[in-house]
């Protein structure tokens, strides 16, 4: 739940596709487990964002967050092996509100080989009329549907008196490959799958990432990466925003990013709301912290 730095969106690290489960090998002995797949939004989408002085585990200059609605449209969970072997693939869409508290089974695979299986990813795409209902509302569904929206986010955020509301719903089509984790201090490439056991593996969202101020974290470890929301509720303001307390993608989009607060290198977001927007594709994870190879679809 803590603030992190924000993934690359194109970059794939060279040495992912050197790794592999390693150390003592469960399923040498062969056989057939089950791998689950399941969401959780953390803390800061269920309880909210707090503030922080240091911008590191909530927001700069006193702000607070809290999310009501945190909607996002899981496609294609497959795992696959290095040999490009489809282990299993989900046929269904998943529909889900990761404000609802605790963890939420998306799918579990059942009978897959007891091996290593490297190769997992899944998408995060504009919402599909049949989807599986997880968690959250048929209603909030047909809205997804009917607006083309792979995620939705509303909520208030506060500062003293002031408060901010916002509703923000993203077309954006998203593919995550190349899933890997840390497992007892290494690194690993997807998942283990052992003999006679359900290994669980958690598509996680993180909802501080819409308020990063960078795309990509810095190489230079001593500039972090902080929480701010003063420049989206400043969109609300004139002369470009409305003044009605609701601070939209649109209003953003009339407002150029501050270069000196906000560091798009090296994609290009010249306004806040095509900065939030590409941040929104990073809200994807996998089992907590590990990180995924990101696409736009």
């Amino acid at each position: 739940m803590n603030a992190k730095p924000p993934l690359a969106l194109t970059a794939l690290l060279p040495s992912l596709l050197l790794l592999a489960a390693c150390g003592s090998d469960p399923t040498s002995a062969g056989g057939e487990g089950t791998e689950k797949f399941t969401t959780w939004g953390e803390q800061y989408i269920e309880k909210g964002i707090p503030s922080d002085p240091d911008g590191q585990s909530g927001f700069l200059n006193d702000w607070t967050l809290h999310y009501e609605k945190f909607l996002v449209n899981f496609h294609s969970i497959t795992v696959a092996d290095t040999n490009e072997h489809v282990g299993a693939a989900s046929k269904d869409s998943y529909f889900v509100d990761n404000t609802k508290p605790g963890r939420k089974e998306l799918i579990s695979f059942r009978n897959l080989e007891a091996k290593a299986w490297e190769q997992v990813s899944y998408e995060i795409k504009p919402a599909l009329a049949d989807a599986v209902v997880v968690s959250g509302d048929e209603e909030d569904l047909k809205m997804m549907v009917r607006e083309g929206y792979s995620i939705y986010v509303e909520g208030s955020a506060t500062k003293g008196a002031t408060m901010k509301t916002f509703h923000w719903g993203f077309t954006i089509a998203t593919s995550y490959r190349d899933c890997h984790h840390e497992e007892q201090g290494k690194d690993t490439l997807g998942v283990v799958v052992t003999n006679g056991s359900t290994d669980t593996t958690e598509l996680t969202t993180h909802g501080d990432h819409f308020f990063y101020d960078r795309l990509q974290a810095s190489p230079n470890p001593a500039i972090p990466t902080s929480l701010r929301f003063d420049e989206k509720a400043a969109a609300d303001e004139k002369p470009n925003g409305d003044e009605d307390g609701d601070i939209t993608l649109d209003e953003m989009s009339k407002l150029p990013i501050d270069v000196r607060k906000y560091n798009p290198s090296p994609f290009t977001a010249p306004t806040l709301g095509a900065f939030v927007t590409e941040l929104a594709r990073t809200i994807g994870h996998f089992r907590g912290e590990g990180e995924c190879t990101i696409r736009a679809l």
